[in-house]
């Protein structure tokens, strides 16, 4: 069995040998997957697996030196921490902790383990909600009993000693830096004038404390447990893509994709562009031999940097390919983060008793898209020629012939697109979406064709008031505006103040700020916003005067001005950026004539920007989207699929809450015809196997986009939360998918199916969007991990 030994006693890790065994112990060889893969099902299930394994090495290494990650990825590893340490006794007499061989043991001490982190973002106060050290304090000195005194920290916030006066008046690292202007090529130049040389002298201190927090750590003896992430561009740490395998700590600056990935820590790219970071190396992390080194990773979106880290060489391109120097590295992953790890996955398809029809052509389909053979339409000349793994796998399995396959993998794409030229345009649908651009994003153009028919009616549910993507600056420029407009009197200009106050009459903003687009007029689309924003102030105080208005909105603008960037919003700033999110996903379907009586803002309460928020409660987040379902009464529901929480995690829980209303739903009408259509947008993106309807998109849907983007998102101009794929706006990122979408087809197609086809449709097609269209049954068998991982998890809160 391949598990991995315990650093003091040399002994294979039960606990690994536990989980392999319940998931799957496949026979990889060392060549195709050069570190050893652990796999399980969720994201619950990882966080248990990791916890465990941690136990184990704290109870044979009680004064250990541990490095463990902060942000999101360590969840669940933290809820199933808490768990067995506040319920030993029991778990390990006739639990898990018995089963994973950990029972006759005592509870692990905590406090006399040394521990050290991993990175921080510089300059950052140490009590930010969002810095590293504030996190390692609540969650693991705090949460699991270590010594604060054994802790090895990194302060990028004070002044160095002996540098005080220098930097006089300023009081901390944020002042000194306050523009953020961090240019680290000062440490090697000639200072220009008082400020660089000032810079300068703390960033030479700053290098001399990587020096002896590296020395610090190889006086300890190197890190023994190393539990880690991997990032979009597969950094560890803050070791981005490009750093030497044998780099030690040092201050840095990182690339475009961590600091994309990085933004939603501290309100925007333009705030992490602001900062460097402190980070130990990957020579820091692999200097000890028989360190155990985990990475833990969950969602389809990792798999391919996951599979690059350990199907490729060691590289600098691939950060965590740097544990393949060490026998005790693993990877902790989830199916859909192992998914494109080839070896694994055949071995998994070899082992089925039957394979899954969707397997097969998923095997197919690869084998096309390689560089061996022109795609499906292959001639029989080319088959004999080329030597394609996933065709000769599909055989075996299917006990058919290539040819045979390639004709139902053809005819079955082929299927797909004429399905997607045929999107039914008579039927009532019900849009869903995590946030206000994740329609858009992901079918817009499919909605473009629909609304063409007069008895086409379309209803869009936006679940959360998305008030995360509205940076503070971009409120405060409106709020400013506004406050101008209440204190010259403008406000009233072309719409009455008491048409503002009633809630009946705010289409005529829509209708003003689309006249304004028209005309190319910039003032009046600020205008026409500031009467939007405006009535959140008149429905929070009824009656106020002008002069009123001013003040509040004043003191909202001082709070703002108040607030450092990633701290979360007191609740008014969130209501108020919620607001301006729904107004601009209205303006976006009144461009179709759609009002505001067909575009509804749910706001569920799970949606607070902590950053481990709870799941939907059934009462407060569920009942309202099964309210909304019974007045629409639709025959169609688009849902963003995210069955393993690969995307953004609100994106999940979303999926949950429309998930469980659907059921009752049905429950109570039957399913009556009733379609669901699985959409993908940005975040991740379904195989063409996976998808069964294809529709084509023309250029002209391409620039239709654009224009509503750039002119509806304005707040998502900047792209201040951009996905680490692309440096440009989500409309531009969207458009790129779609092309690479279609490029696939005509590879797997030839261009003479579109270009020389008679429907028009097809010739004028440059881009694919990828549905799922199911049956209520259909959509509740994908489910079905989703409610796994809810039973997991309704397991540990049951257990807790």
């Amino acid at each position: 069995m391949e598990t991995s030994a315990n650093a003091s006693t040399g002994t294979p890790s039960r606990v690994e040998g536990y989980f392999l065994k319940e998931n799957g112990n496949w026979k990889i060889p060392p060549e195709q997957e050069r570190i050893k893969v652990v796999t399980v099902g969720n994201y619950v299930l990882l966080g248990q697996l990791t916890a465990l394994r941690f136990l184990e090495y704290v109870s044979e290494n009680p004064e250990g030196v541990v490095a463990l990650p902060t942000g999101k990825t360590p969840e669940y590893f933290i809820k199933w921490m808490q768990y067995y340490q506040a319920n030993w006794a029991g778990e390990a007499k006739d639990g898990m902790l018995a089963k994973v061989g950990l029972g006759g043991r005592d509870k692990p001490r905590m406090d006399g383990l040394r521990f050290v982190q991993l990175d921080e973002f510089f300059p950052i106060r140490p009590d930010h909600e969002r810095s590293f050290a504030y996190f390692i304090r609540k969650f693991y000195i705090q949460g699991f009993g270590l010594d604060a005194r054994r802790a090895l920290l990194i302060d990028s916030f004070g002044i160095p000693r002996g540098l005080e006066e220098a930097a006089f008046p300023h009081k901390n690292l944020q002042e000194v830096f306050a523009s953020g202007d961090i240019d680290l090529d000062v440490r090697v130049r000639q200072p220009s004038n008082g400020k660089e040389a000032l810079h300068q002298k703390i960033l030479l201190r700053f290098d001399e404390f990587c020096e002896n927090y590296e020395g610090k750590i190889r006086d300890m003896g190197g890190i023994g447990f190393f539990l880690g992430g991997i990032g979009p561009d597969g950094h560890v740490a803050f070791n981005i893509r490009g750093t030497s395998h044998h780099s030690i700590t040092r201050l840095d600056k990182l690339n475009y994709e961590s600091q994309a990935a990085a933004s939603t820590d501290l309100g925007g790219i333009d705030a992490v562009r602001k900062k460097a970071v402190i980070t130990i190396g990957l020579g820091t992390i692999t200097y000890k031999r028989d360190a155990i080194a985990i990475i833990m990773a969950a969602g389809e979106t990792k798999a391919p940097i996951v599979a690059a880290a350990l199907e490729n060489p060691a590289s600098i391109q691939a950060p965590a390919s740097c544990l393949q120097k060490l026998p005790n590295a693993r990877f902790f992953l989830t199916v859909g983060s192992s998914s494109r790890l080839k070896a694994r996955r055949q071995a998994m398809l070899a082992a089925l008793p039957a394979p899954d029809p969707r397997d097969l052509e998923r095997l197919v389909i690869d084998g096309a898209l390689s560089d061996a053979v022109p795609g499906l339409h292959a001639s029989p000349s080319q088959i004999n020629a080329a030597d394609v793994p996933e065709w000769r796998l599909a055989a075996k399995l299917s006990r058919k012939s290539v040819p045979e396959l390639l004709a139902g993998a053809l005819a079955s794409v082929q299927a797909k697109i004429e399905r997607g030229t045929h999107i039914p345009s008579d039927r009532i649908y019900l849009h869903t979406a995590p946030h206000h651009d994740d329609i858009e994003l992901a079918y817009f153009p499919v909605i473009h064709h629909l609304v063409r028919s007069e008895k086409h009616q379309s209803h869009f549910c936006y679940l959360t008031s998305g008030f995360t993507a509205v940076t503070n600056q971009y409120l405060m420029t409106r709020l400013r505006q506004l406050a101008n407009l209440l204190l010259n009197g403008g406000l009233g200009r072309k719409i009455a103040l008491a048409d503002l106050r009633n809630p009946a009459t705010a289409q005529q903003e829509i209708h003003g700020y689309l006249k304004a687009i028209a005309q190319r007029n910039k003032e009046a689309e600020e205008y026409y916003t500031a009467c939007r924003l405006s009535r959140f102030v008149f429905e929070r105080r009824a009656n106020v005067s002008a002069d009123e208005a001013h003040a509040f909105v004043r003191s909202h603008i001082a709070v703002l001005e108040g607030l450092e960037p990633g701290q979360v919003d007191p609740e008014p700033i969130q209501l108020m950026k919620g607001w301006i999110r729904e107004w601009e996903a209205e303006l976006v379907w009144a461009h179709f004539g759609h009002g505001r009586d067909h575009v509804h803002h749910l706001r569920l309460k799970f949606y607070t920007g902590a950053i481990f928020p709870d799941d939907p409660d059934y009462q407060r987040d569920v009942v309202p989207v099964l309210e909304l379902l019974e007045k629409v009464r639709p025959n169609i529901v688009t849902v963003a699929m995210d069955p393993e929480g690969s995307g953004p995690d609100t994106h999940f829980k979303v999926l949950i809450a429309v998930a469980r209303a659907l059921e009752a739903y049905v429950a109570k009408h039957g399913d009556d015809g009733l379609r669901v259509y699985g959409y993908r947008n940005i975040w991740s993106r379904y195989h063409v196997s996976e998808a069964d309807t294809i529709v084509p998109i023309s250029l002209n849907s391409f620039a239709v986009l654009d224009s509503m983007f750039n002119a509806c998102f304005i707040s998502q101009r900047t792209a201040s939360f951009p996905s680490h794929e692309l440096n440009g706006t989500f409309s531009e990122l969207a458009q790129k998918i779609w092309v690479e979408q279609h490029n696939d087809l005509n590879k797997l197609l030839g261009r003479e199916f579109f270009y020389g086809s008679p429907h028009p449709m097809m010739r004028r097609a440059y881009g694919a969007i990828y549905l799922k269209d199911m049956t209520y049954a259909e959509f509740r068998a994908e489910m079905e991990p989703m409610y796994r991982f809810l039973d997991s998890k309704k397991s540990l809160l049951k257990l807790a």
